[in-house]
Parts: C-alpha cells; sequence; structure tokens
C-alpha cells in the first residue's frame, strides 16, 4: 500500500469513516466537524501511527484533509 493511502486510512478509520467517504478536499472543522479536541485526538493518533513530531506552526494551516496528508508525507521525508 502507498504512503498516501495508508495515511488516508488511518484518518479515516480514527473517524470512524471508510476511506472511500473521506474526501480529501473536506474541511477538517466545518465539513468533518473536528474540534479543538478532536483535531488533537486525530493528530495525536496519526503521530504515534506514522512516527512523526508536528510543531506548531505547521499545524495553524491545517484546514483540509489533503493539507493534514501532505503534512504527514513531508514529515515522513525528513
Amino acid at each position: 500500500m502507498n504512503q498516501e493511502l495508508e495515511i488516508i486510512q488511518a484518518i479515516a478509520e480514527h473517524l470512524g469513516l471508510s476511506p472511500e467517504d473521506l474526501d480529501r478536499h473536506a474541511l477538517l472543522r466545518e465539513e468533518l466537524n473536528l474540534g479543538p479536541i478532536e483535531l488533537h485526538d486525530l493528530l495525536s493518533h496519526l503521530s504515534h501511527k506514522f512516527q512523526v513530531t508536528f510543531d506548531s506552526d505547521e499545524l495553524e494551516n491545517l484546514k483540509k484533509v489533503d493539507d493534514l496528508i501532505v503534512l504527514i508525507e513531508d514529515n515522513l521525508l525528513d
């Protein structure tokens, strides 16, 4: 499985969705109804699963699912 699909699957599973139902362009807060606590939980889960850490300035720009996927992929390259 490629890295992008693994990330999508991990996000979808955490949110209780199937990967096919997760829209990459969905807004995290408005469309997926992720409040600060839910978003923090998701980021903690992804950080643990993919062994990456996020800087707080990186998190300010997270608006869509795709932003989150790109952030994780970038951190995996480091």
